[in-house]
């Protein structure tokens, strides 16, 4: 998940002195916490362990070094805390799993957040220019930010999550800096989520062997953590719930209100192998324990067959599009949530790529993504039923692309509309040698298209229509 929060009053001092060390991880790791990060960081010479006088700069939007004002004093929002959160029952696995496990689970976290970060830096992040009539947006060369990995929360509950401290000012390609368009990021931020979460799930398969299943809200969680422990470390979220309850407040504004009730102050220097006991101790009276996230590691299925999409999860994110239109973003996050198995960033973008082709001259970035119909970014029913669920790898993805032109191609020029007749010929009495001769043609060679595509995608012959022998 993925939480946008805009700095106003809280400056570097709050990030540096109150969350800095809430990363519990052994010292032999040698594993920094915070670190630069963006790639226009890298451009004003940002890079490596963090500098807390250059990030102190940079977000009263100063350069790093000379101290020369890069962005307007007049700008009120200093910078933004993009926040990255695993899943509850990724952080029970890290909480659980022992020291290895623990350090392939952040390990992972950090490649989903670095993979969503390129994301927003390609596609959400972007600066205005001119004024009125001519005001357009213009893309930037990226983030200006620190990171900061923490472990916990303020009930010393496992909270695996990362925040980047992003600085408000970004350079365009006039070379000039300037506040970034802040609705970029809102707008991008359901993608930016999933993408986060999709890469995080495949690291994590591959890394240590588990499985996912479908949680409520199209999310996603580890196969076998059971929900009591997920619940008796989501403490922070019963207690907020609780004061809503108690005070009747249903709104998000009464939800941010209640966290700040709520909120715990921070306790002294934490020790890995001390939470550790105590998260064991804490997991045992609810019947989970070491053992029993041990036992979920390696049960992911490894039978081969290309991983492919749940349409369903794909049809129901874009169905949450506020406008019934699908821009970029929303396709990425459609892809990323329907990974259900994980999906590398740079995949999800190659897929996205595949399906949301440059409808105009604009800059596509930011908030200024063409409109396009749904209809033009889901599969027909006749596609799904000849050639199965798309395949998540991008190359495998245009084999079935290039399949699926085929038989929309061959339904236009035999006028065939029904979505459970792939080719138009279920109903003929007599089967495809009825057909007229150059019909008949067509319909073999789409036919044998078909058939080489689903081959080549590990499936078996698709059912009812491949050569329609004995007919």
């Amino acid at each position: 998940m993925l939480g946008v929060h805009r700095l106003t009053s809280a400056g570097a001092d709050y990030y540096l002195n109150d969350m800095a060390r809430e990363l519990p991880l052994p010292a032999r790791w040698d594993d920094r916490a915070t670190r630069w990060t963006g790639s226009a960081a890298e451009g004003l010479g940002l890079r490596g362990a963090l500098d807390p006088t250059a990030l102190r700069a940079v977000l009263e939007g100063c350069h790093p070094t000379s101290g020369h004002r890069l962005r307007s004093d007049r700008a009120t929002v200093r910078g933004f805390d993009l926040t990255f959160s695993a899943p509850k029952s990724v952080s029970v696995v890290f909480a659980l799993g022992g020291d290895e496990v623990a350090r392939h689970v952040v390990s992972a976290h950090r490649e989903g957040v670095r993979g969503a970060l390129a994301y927003v830096e390609t596609h959400g992040l972007s600066a205005q220019r001119g004024s009125g009539e001519e005001r357009h947006v213009v893309p930037t060369t990226g983030l200006v930010a620190a990171s900061f990995t923490h472990g916990v929360n303020r009930n010393l509950d496992p909270h695996l999550h990362t925040h980047v401290v992003m600085a408000n000012m970004v350079h365009g390609p006039d070379g000039r800096w300037s506040a970034c368009d802040h609705r970029g990021l809102s707008a991008h931020r359901g993608a930016a989520s999933a993408i986060y979460e999709a890469h995080l799930r495949v690291e994590l398969t591959a890394r240590l062997g588990v499985a996912w299943a479908e949680a409520p809200r199209l999310g996603s969680e580890v196969v076998g953590v059971s929900p009591l422990a997920i619940g008796e470390f989501s403490s922070r979220s019963a207690d907020i719930r609780r004061h809503m309850s108690e005070w009747g407040s249903h709104s998000a504004r009464g939800a941010h209100i209640a966290w700040a009730a709520t909120r715990p102050a921070k306790q002294g220097e934490l020790d890995f192998g001390e939470l550790s006991s105590r998260w064991e101790q804490r997991a045992r009276v609810v019947g989970s324990g070491r053992a029993e996230i041990v036992a979920l590691l390696g049960r992911a299925d490894q039978r081969g067959g290309a991983p492919t999409l749940d349409e369903h999860r794909f049809g129901a994110a874009l169905s949450l599009s506020p406008d019934g239109a699908a821009r970029r973003r929303d396709v990425a996050a459609a892809f990323g949530t329907a990974a259900l198995g994980g999906a590398h960033a740079r995949s999800v973008e190659g897929l996205t790529e595949l399906w949301t082709p440059k409808l105009s001259e604009r800059a596509q970035v930011g908030v200024a993504e063409d409109t396009r119909t749904l209809r033009s970014v889901v599969p027909g029913g006749h596609l799904l039923r000849a050639l199965g669920p798309r395949p998540v790898d991008p190359a495998d993805h245009g084999v079935w692309r290039d399949a699926a032109r085929a038989i929309d191609d061959y339904r236009a020029r035999w006028d065939v509309s029904r979505a459970s007749d792939v080719l138009g010929t279920d109903g003929l009495a007599s089967g495809i040698s009825s057909l007229p001769t150059a019909r008949l043609v067509d319909h073999l060679q789409t036919t044998r298209h078909i058939d080489a595509a689903r081959q080549r995608l590990g499936w078996r012959p698709a059912p009812g229509h491949e050569m329609a022998r004995g007919r």
